[in-house]
Parts: structure tokens; sequence; C-alpha cells
């Protein structure tokens, strides 16, 4: 609703109930998956520590973000096509499709391989690649037919899974000591590779920001949103996965799930939150996708990204997991960071005027960073440590200065 137009006051909502559906998404498979592998692969106090830096710089950059959607109560596509321009926009959209396809290809690949662990003694003649395929035209056809009823299903679905685990975590803890899980041998991720995969795991969320907070009622809500949902949820989320991946030396939740006896229920709430987070990643590329190519077809949109993502998955992407995590965490943060810088320091906030056809600096502005980031993290060279900073700053720094400059 309101995609082109402001909310009006009497659609929004309280800050805690925001607050609870951008918790709600970051305990999902692929955060799980995630947590696990930062654990195996950096040990357990380097994992905690990527995890803590990673989830502060999170909340940072999605406090701006968060104030522009809740001051301008436009939708994310409607300040990008402002700041971008309206052909412009059509790349960033290009790119956000491209992005969100490959979440929903990585989680359809998880969801699948879930499937055949908890199924497979049961059904041994389906191979894994089979659960996949089916679980990929189940999604389909749930965001084309049936999406409001799974959505609605989505408000249950995760408070389940934060619960269950919640719960996984706390026994692995009661499993296996602190000492024992540090001294576990770890794999050979550098810690600046650890923490562009946190934050490559909820930067588009950062990103997407505006098209919550513009329910907020009120500035303040969104520093609370921001902070304690891509913030502290962020941190909750992969912080539970560490624990029993390395207590139980398992990266597979339904391998450690079936362990403390807990596969039934384990399953139905893995299954029915990924199912519902994976309708969600579907409808919003479609969206991304309509946006891009100017179509109003939303359902063979619809069906012909899930037949894309549906065979990637098939294929096999989700090894591939961390790569990533850390290739978003590097080429997302420069597009918000463009549009940051638009409002917040060039004070340009009149969206009632017609949008300029391309913003070229805007673009190129986006290119210099990713390239600059990425180029940083190849070489381990980065000043901050973090590549992903690197590409944000100078995203934002190159912006100002040719746009001040073009403003003279």
């Amino acid at each position: 609703m309101h995609s082109t137009t402001p909310v009006p006051p009497d659609q929004w909502v309280p800050g805690y109930r925001i607050t609870l559906v951008t918790i709600g998404i970051s305990f999902t498979l692929t955060g799980l998956y995630a947590g696990a592998e930062l654990a195996t692969s950096l040990g357990l106090h380097a994992a905690l520590r990527a995890i803590l830096v990673g989830s502060v710089v999170l909340g940072a950059l999605s406090i701006p973000a968060a104030l522009i959607g809740a001051r301008t109560r436009l939708s994310t596509y409607m300040i990008v096509r402002h700041v971008f321009g309206r052909q412009g926009s059509i790349a960033v959209n290009v790119l956000l499709a491209i992005v969100l396809l490959g979440w929903y290809a990585v989680t359809a690949e998880l969801f699948g391989h879930t499937c055949y662990i908890a199924l497979a003694k049961q059904f041994p003649a389906i191979a894994q690649w089979q659960y996949t395929l089916g679980c990929g035209v189940l999604v389909t056809l749930t965001t084309v037919v049936g999406f409001r009823a799974i959505d609605r299903l989505s408000l249950i679905a995760a408070p389940l899974l934060v619960a269950l685990t919640s719960y996984v975590g706390w026994l692995s803890l009661q499993h296996s000591s602190w000492d024992a899980m540090a001294a576990m041998p770890r794999g050979h991720m550098e810690f600046a590779e650890g923490v562009s995969a946190v934050i490559g795991a909820a930067v588009v969320g950062v990103l997407l920001m505006p098209d919550i907070t513009r329910y907020c009622r009120s500035t303040a809500d969104c520093v609370v949103v921001s902070v304690v949902g891509n913030g502290l949820g962020n941190a909750a989320a992969l912080t539970v996965a560490v624990f029993p991946a390395l207590a139980f030396h398992e990266l597979d939740p339904m391998r450690y799930l079936a362990l403390l006896q807990l596969t039934a229920v384990g399953f139905v709430t893995l299954v029915v939150s990924t199912w519902t987070m994976n309708a969600i990643n579907l409808y919003s590329t479609s969206l991304v996708v309509s946006a891009a190519s100017g179509s109003g077809h939303y359902r063979p949109i619809a069906i012909a990204c899930g037949i894309v993502g549906t065979s990637i998955a098939v294929v096999g992407v989700a090894d591939s997991l961390i790569q990533f995590l850390v290739l978003l965490g590097l080429i997302v943060p420069p597009v918000a960071g463009v549009y940051m810088t638009d409002y917040l320091v060039l004070g340009r906030r009149d969206f009632g005027a017609d949008a300029r056809p391309t913003n070229v600096n805007a673009l190129v502005a986006c290119l210099l960073g990713a390239g600059l980031g990425m180029l940083m993290y190849f070489r381990h060279e980065s000043l901050t440590g973090v590549p992903t900073i690197e590409s944000f700053l100078s995203a934002c720094l190159y912006y100002y200065a040719v746009e001040r400059r073009r403003g003279r």
C-alpha cells in the first residue's frame, strides 16, 4: 500500500510493533547457517566479536535510513527514484532484484536441504534436489495465489523460531562448557570477512528501512527500531546460532535439533518460518522487477522469478553463503549512503518535484564505493578493518563533493 504516496497519519503504528517485525526478520534459517559458519570458521571469541562489530555498524547505518522513512513517509522506491532519477533508479532496482533473487535461491536450497535431512530416512528414494525443487514450487504458488494467508502466518512463525533458537542456544550452553567451545579449532576466515558477512546478512534490510519506518509515529521510534531490531536483534539471532554449532559440531539445524530430541517441533517451526520468509523474498523480488520493467503484470513476473530462483537453488549456491553475504556487504551500502547524503547532508527534501531523468553522479558514487570496498577487501588493505565502512563512506564523500560542485 502507498507505494508511490506518503503514508497517512491514520496508518501510523507504535514503534514496538515495527521493532518486533525487524527482530523476527533476523531469526531465519539463513541466519542459523550464517552464525554456524562464522562459529566454525572464526572460533567462538572471534565470531562473537565479529557479530558485535557488524551489528553495531548495522544499527548505526539503520538510524539515518529509518529517519528518512519517518520524515518523508515514502517508500524506498520513491526515495531512490527521487535521488537517482527516473531512469537511474532502474539500475538500482535491477541490483535489488538480483540481490533479492539471490536471497530467494539461497533460502530455497537451505529449505530443501532441511527437508531432506528431516525426511531422508522415511523417503530414501527422494534426492535432495527434488526437495529443493518441491519447496521452490510450493513457495512460488504461495506467493502467486495465497500470499496474504502466508503473510499472516509469518506473524506466528517468527516468534516460534525466536523461542526455539533461544531455547536451543541455552541447551547448547548446558551441553558444552564455554571453555570447551572456545578451545575448538577454527577455520581460515579473516576477522574482516566475518564482519562483512554479518553486515551483508542484514544490509538489504538497512537499505529498505524506509519501507517500514514510514509507518512509525515518531522519529524516536526509528532509533529504537534501528538499535533494537537491526542491531541487537541481528546480534542475538547470529549469537544463538553460534553455540549449537560449536557444542554439537554441526552446521545443519535439523541435525543438532535431532540430538536434542526436538526433531518434530524443530522441523515444523523451520518449515513454516522458512516457507513464509521465502514467500516474502519472492514477493519483494517480483515487486522490484515490476518496478524496473515498468510492467503491471505481477503474477507472470512472480512465476518467472520463482522459476529462475528455484533453478539456481537446484544447481546449488548455499555453499557460497558467506561469500554471497560479504559481496552484499560491499555493493549495497553505497546505495543507502547516496540517498542518505542527498537527504540529510545536502538537504534535498522537495520530493514533490519531478525527478531528473538520470543522476549520473549518484550512479558513479555507488560504483566507486562498491569498487573501492571490493579492492580493499581482496587486497586486505582496509583502513578501518571493515571494508564495508570504506565502501559506504567513499560513496557518501564522492557524491557530496560532486553534487556540491554541480550546485555551485
